[in-house]
């Protein structure tokens, strides 16, 4: 009976033993998991600085001059001379072509005669009816023919003026698609004219832009050649293009010395709004989720959150972006190593880390 309990002890024992010595390598295996653990991602971060700056919207144009004109002969007749030559610049009136007087002049001395001839019997009639030699209506009707005579005189007059081809405002003459001798015909286009003292830009805006736009605001159109030019909005269309639903505007602006030539493709940039942005260089931007374009930054908790942003302007170096407020600890090296929601520890971006984020235009 004594060995039996004392058999029953000894297994009761060594089963105790065994469990403890599993509680403890479990918890020895917790701890070796828990010195096992990654250690947190370090990232470089930098505190974002605003600057007040102009949202500006950029349209896609060319360069249209302020006037063009094929002009048109208003008379028939044989071009009797070229005053000018293609590539002239002429002035207002300036004479371009002069067409042969053919018979006009004769038509006009007898237009003058028949004039003469009226007015007399016009004015004998009137004696002869204050008189009471002649009746009123027959005063009229020699107050009828003065004036179909002295109309007759105006139209001859008239097409004389219209042998010499003027030029109707200060052009540069691209054509003259005419030469001497050649008969041409009412309507038939004699010179090529374009005004490009100045340029009308030409581009479509889209229909959520178009609010923001007004007659008169300031805008700067830059040439596919590099230069720049400055001007003013002077149309903005009331109806949508039925295919595009974007609406036509149009901008004036000068060109001095006349430099530059029409037809040249030209971006037209318009500020709509004050903003406050910072400048990131390309590596700082991020895809959210949902292909939205933002950067990564962290909290307070040091955790890394995403924040959606807005493009004000772009160049080679990289973009001024709004959406960002001021304060906010960017991060600007290792962005593309954290996930969403993960603590992180930071340290200041490096020296030559520092042009991401920028308060300088």
């Amino acid at each position: 009976m004594n060995k039996s309990w004392l058999a029953a002890g000894t297994v009761v024992i060594v089963l105790s033993l065994w469990m403890a010595t599993g509680l403890l390598q479990s918890d020895d295996a917790g701890l070796a998991e828990e010195d096992k653990s990654d250690p947190l991602m370090t990232v470089e971060v930098q505190t974002v600085e605003l600057q007040e700056m102009a949202r500006k919207i950029a349209l896609q144009g060319e360069l249209a001059p302020a006037q063009y004109l094929l002009l048109k002969a208003e008379t028939s007749g044989k071009v009797d001379e070229l005053l000018v030559g293609k590539g002239s610049r002429v002035s207002r009136d300036d004479a371009l072509v002069q067409l042969d007087l053919g018979s006009r002049l004769n038509t006009l001395a007898e237009a003058s005669a028949r004039v003469k001839s009226a007015r007399s019997e016009q004015e004998a009639a009137e004696t002869l009816q204050r008189q009471r030699l002649q009746s009123k209506v027959q005063s009229e009707q020699a107050e009828a023919a003065l004036e179909s005579a002295l109309a007759q005189l105006r139209n001859i007059e008239l097409d004389i003026n219209r042998t010499t081809i003027a030029a109707p405002f200060d052009a540069l003459v691209n054509d003259l698609p005419v030469e001497r001798g050649e008969l041409i015909e009412r309507g038939d286009v004699v010179a090529e004219l374009v005004d490009n003292s100045a340029f009308d830009v030409t581009a479509q805006a889209a229909q959520q832009a178009v609010s923001t736009l007004q007659i008169g605001q300031p805008v700067s159109v830059e040439l596919i050649t590099g230069e720049s030019l400055p001007g003013k909005l002077t149309y903005i269309s009331s109806i949508a293009d039925p295919q595009t639903r974007s609406f036509r505007v149009e901008a004036r602006v000068d060109n001095p010395g006349a430099a530059f030539a029409a037809g040249i493709s030209a971006t037209l940039t318009i500020p709509v709004e004050q903003v406050e942005a910072t400048f990131i260089t390309p590596s700082a931007l991020s895809l959210g989720d949902d292909g939205e374009l933002g950067v990564k930054a962290v909290d307070a908790d040091n955790r890394v959150l995403f924040l959606p942003i807005q493009l004000v302007s772009t160049s080679i170096e990289g973009a001024w972006v709004s959406g960002i407020p001021a304060g906010t600890r960017l991060i600007t090296l290792g962005q593309g190593f954290v996930g969403l929601g993960e603590q992180v520890q930071t340290q200041p971006a490096q020296a030559e880390d520092r042009p991401a984020v920028s308060g300088q235009n």
